[in-house]
């Protein structure tokens, strides 16, 4: 396996933004989770056990036991050099400058900080029969890796009462429940005379005293719509079997803090325990297909499946079919087509782009912009505050093997070779209000246009993906990050009738296209975007929202585009796919491609029975591709065309989206 260090140093520019730093930016915790990828000349054993670090680092690092098993022979193929470590915060600096670990790690991505969890090492599967022909009655896995879960809802249950849900694992709590322990919570609550209340307030989802958003205090919460649309059923509204379900709780904390930290980290943590307890489902002799449905989705990344979790998804899941519990993971596209955070242009030999980052007052979280480029191109970019005088000393020349710049607030540079064929140079700013809740003071960065210049200084005509980091505010919680975009005045926001323009015209490097989930790009995953209903049924328009592929300057490059589109939208004055409220009855809309993604993830745990390899059937009918879709956008859209679910008829509650 080729070595992905061309600069001699790993590649984990957000951690090393936040090491310079001072961590000021990122939310309290002890330690550091990394999603990182190692040499795979060690093997997972000897990377686990942390023979290949300095023995005076070893107090500062952290293996979580759930990745120390080996349940089955397919966790130690040197293919899957993937882990997740916790460093503490006081000893990063030290460790990341090491040569134990500048020699061992390739790649690494933060996640939010937090504590040190642990929830032991995991058993191995049962031994087949040698000799005994056993059939099991057909099972099948749903999965949700989400925030805000209401597990014990009657919506899913089976039709005796009890629940299907497995496993639940909290993640900000370190609490793991099986299906007795919530059978007997539910028993307890009704026993006292109250109702699911009292089970999530047994294990702190509804602690008031404990400060931070409560979503499971709310009427609605986004994990438990999307696991009802994935695999919710009324008290009698299909026979047996039901599908089992695991879920995963993100931290909130996590979820709902745009402070320069992402859910990659988590979410590999959750796939990784999926197939750990799909395992210990499985019966001898029996095949378990598991379906998991992940609606989250960052903008930044090289967009071309190279990063650590598409390249981690993509390995799970062709090892997976090795344990007999052969997964399928479904991604949401992502809601980003008109957030203006995408540029795309090319450049002759020494031509310049200047791009124009408006960056927003009263942000109190930072921004970031990645430029994407053949890495064997040699580029030089000038970052120019609102002011007009260039705040760095001087440009940054980005070539192969140069050195990570030293930081210089409220302003960082961090020039990454991240393991493919591209490179990357990744801009932060400071917030450009100070937090009033912030731990210490930091530095605060200027409000306005601040110009990036991008010059081309190879002999040939360079191509450029350049994306700006998500760090809105979800609803709900306290405002704090605000999102930058490109403002470029030749991007068409309207149309002549001032309706908001769709698709992209000539003119502006800012483009609707290449807007597609950062983590939505990889070999083996399913991407799922959304469409609304029209008066017509027979000429759906993708939702406004959806993201698309693009069809990128950079030679080789082929962004995968959205598989299916599902409906996210059921009118223009009802908006949204009913789905279940946090309380038993309760029912709400949302909207989204969050919500498109676990329908097609419903489809396939109630019509996959396992079989590879083999055809992926389309879900349900296919209808017609709207008119109104350029041609060029159309495959950029929904795959080879635009297949669509077929929603129900009309807004009623209904079992089966």
């Amino acid at each position: 396996m080729a070595t992905h260090r061309t600069s001699g140093m790993p590649a984990h520019p957000y951690l090393d933004w936040a090491i310079a730093s001072g961590f000021a930016y990122l939310r309290p915790g002890e330690w550091l989770p990394l999603l990182v990828e190692f040499d795979a000349q060690l093997t997972r054993r000897q990377f686990t056990t942390l023979g290949w670090l300095d023995d005076r680092l070893k107090s500062d690092v952290w293996v979580p036991d759930l990745f120390r098993g080996f349940p089955h022979p397919a966790f130690e193929a040197p293919e899957f050099n993937f882990c997740v470590l916790l460093i503490r915060k006081s000893g990063a600096d030290a460790v990341v400058r090491d040569p134990s670990w500048q020699k061992a790690i390739l790649r690494a991505e933060l996640g939010p900080p937090g504590d040190r969890f642990d929830l032991g090492e995991f058993p191995m599967p049962p031994a087949e029969p040698a000799d005994t022909q056993v059939e099991w009655q057909y099972r099948t896995v749903v999965a949700v890796i989400d925030e805000g879960i209401s597990f014990a809802h009657p919506r899913f249950r089976k039709m005796s009462g009890a629940t299907r849900v497995e496993y639940v694992w909290r993640q900000d709590a370190g609490i793991e429940l099986t299906a007795a322990e919530i059978d007997a919570e539910v028993v307890a609550a009704k026993a006292a005379g109250e109702g699911e209340d009292k089970v999530y307030r047994a294990i702190g989802g509804l602690d008031m005293h404990l400060e931070g958003y409560k979503p499971l205090a709310r009427r609605h919460a986004h994990g438990t719509h999307v696991l009802d649309l994935a695999s919710g059923y009324g008290p009698s509204a299909a026979p047996p079997p039901r599908p089992l379900i695991i879920a995963v709780d993100m931290p909130e904390g996590a979820v709902g803090d745009p402070a320069g930290s992402t859910l990659t980290t988590h979410a590999m943590l959750g796939l990784y325990y999926v197939w750990l307890r799909a395992m210990s489902l499985r019966r001898p002799q029996e095949t378990l297909p598991v379906v998991v449905n992940i609606s989250y989705g960052p903008h930044e990344g090289p967009h071309d499946g190279s990063s650590l979790f598409e390249r981690f998804v993509d390995v799970l899941t062709l090892l997976s079919r090795q344990t007999h519990t052969p997964m399928r993971v479904v991604l949401a596209a992502g809601n980003f087509r008109q957030s203006r955070a995408h540029a795309c242009f090319e450049l002759r030999p020494g031509a310049p782009q200047k791009l124009a980052w408006r960056v927003q007052p009263c942000g109190l979280t930072p921004s970031f912009m990645e430029i994407w480029f053949p890495a064997n191109a040699d580029v030089t970019v000038t970052l120019t505050p609102p002011s007009g005088a260039q705040l760095l000393l001087s440009t940054l020349t980005a070539v192969p093997n140069s050195p990570v710049p030293k930081p210089s607030p409220p302003a960082w540079i961090s020039f990454a070779v991240p393991g493919t064929a591209l490179s990357c140079i990744v801009l932060c700013l400071a917030p450009t209000a100070e937090d009033p809740w912030a731990l210490a003071p930091h530095p605060v960065a200027p409000s306005g246009i601040w110009s990036v210049e991008i010059k081309n200084d190879s002999n040939t005509t360079v191509g450029f993906d350049a994306w700006i980091k998500r760090s809105d505010t979800p609803g709900g919680r306290r405002a704090k990050g605000r999102q930058s975009y490109f403002d470029d005045p030749a991007y068409l926001r309207f149309d002549a009738c001032t309706r908001p323009q769709e698709f992209d015209l000539p003119g502006s490097y800012v483009q609707r296209r290449g807007t597609l989930s950062g983590i939505a790009t990889g070999c083996e995953t399913f991407v799922i975007g959304a469409y609304r209903r029209g008066p017509d049924r027979n000429d759906q328009m993708p939702a406004p929202y959806s993201s698309e592929a693009s069809a990128s300057p950079i030679p080789g490059r082929g962004m995968k585009a959205p598989n299916w589109l599902a409906p996210g939208e059921d009118a223009c004055s009802c908006p949204g796919a009913l789905g279940a409220g946090t309380r038993s009855g309760a029912r709400v809309a949302m909207n989204g491609t969050s919500a498109a993604a676990p329908q097609v993830a419903r489809f396939f745990a109630e019509h996959w029975d396992g079989t590879l390899p083999g055809p992926v059937p389309v879900p349900a009918l296919i209808d017609p591709p709207s008119s109104r879709v350029p041609p060029a956008d159309r495959p950029l859209v929904a795959g080879d065309g635009l297949l669509r679910m077929k929603p129900p008829v009309g807004r009623v509650w209904k079992d089966r989206p």
